[in-house]
């Protein structure tokens, strides 16, 4: 990355850090409002047990750092031209198929099979190491949590992530279709997207801790009685699109499984503790 373009990148994410940090007083509006009861003195997890409310573990009262991040999402078809061009090969990825440039989609020709559940990790590691298969592959990780093995539509997937921390977001996500066989899965194949040039936008900054915002959700109500929890993630999810560039927050996800079966995910933005589950993606566009 040249002199020039490392200038530009600075100049437009300072010049609209000043526009989402505005964004964000906007944003509590739309966010739902925040209930307090006197009673939070009580450990969370008693309160969770006095109504049937199941949940594997302890809630982390840890405090981790996260950021404001910035990105470009990546105009996949030219990244499949530069690369095609690098390796001299205008074979390379040819049965795949792009959508809006930013989507690509990839039939999975050489035979990878999963024998068992366990061998997941290990499997796309595997994969995303060959780079005759995948653009970008080793940017990403195996995200357990957004992977589904149930008996119609098993898939598998993927993020990149930011300092350990993976982006849960429909920009930045490589999703493997698979068909179960026997007790086998064979990888069948995937559409990706992907962010570029991430970077902070200003210094980390402590979050909120998992058993604050179980908390949260648990005094607003979101947490039914005879619920469990499935499981918790922090993540970062997109929250502004300023003129090509991506704004991304860190947010806590929440798996909820009601007693009648039917799942919630709910998402609390990890900076303000505020339930942002039905936050619209706000825009600014060119004047």
């Amino acid at each position: 990355m040249d002199f020039k373009r490392i200038s530009w990148i600075f100049l437009m994410v300072f010049s609209f850090l000043n526009i989402f940090l505005l964004t964000i007083y906007r944003e509590a509006d739309n966010e739902e409002n925040v209930v307090y009861r006197a009673d939070q003195q009580i450990p969370i997890e008693d309160r969770l047990k006095s109504e049937n409310i199941k949940f594997a573990k302890s809630f982390s009262t840890q405090h981790p750092k996260g950021y404001y991040l910035s990105g470009k999402p990546t105009d996949l078809n030219q990244a499949l031209a530069d690369k095609r061009e690098i390796l001299g090969e205008d074979s390379f990825l040819n049965a795949s198929t792009s959508e809006n440039n930013d989507k690509l989609t990839y039939t999975i020709h050489d035979k990878k099979w999963l024998s068992e559940k366990k061998q997941v990790e290990a499997v796309l590691k595997n994969f995303l190491q060959q780079e005759d298969q995948i653009l970008f592959g080793q940017e990403y990780a195996y995200l357990a949590d957004d992977s589904s093995f149930t008996k119609d539509y098993p898939f598998i997937v993927a993020t990149q992530s930011y300092e350990n921390i993976p982006i849960d977001d429909s920009s930045s996500r490589l999703e493997i279709a698979l068909e179960k066989q026997n007790e086998n899965y064979l990888l069948l194949s995937y559409t990706q997207t992907h962010i570029s040039d991430l970077i902070p936008l200003r210094e980390s900054m402590k979050l909120y801790s998992e058993s604050e915002i179980i908390d949260t959700l648990y005094v607003n109500n979101k947490i039914s009685n005879n619920a469990t929890i499935e499981w918790t993630h922090l993540a970062y999810t997109l929250t502004l699109k300023v003129r090509g560039q991506n704004v991304y927050v860190p947010a806590w996800f929440v798996k909820i499984k009601k007693e009648d079966g039917s799942i919630q995910i709910e998402k609390i933005n990890a900076l303000t503790n505020r339930v942002i589950t039905n936050s619209q993606v706000q825009k600014v566009e060119n004047t």
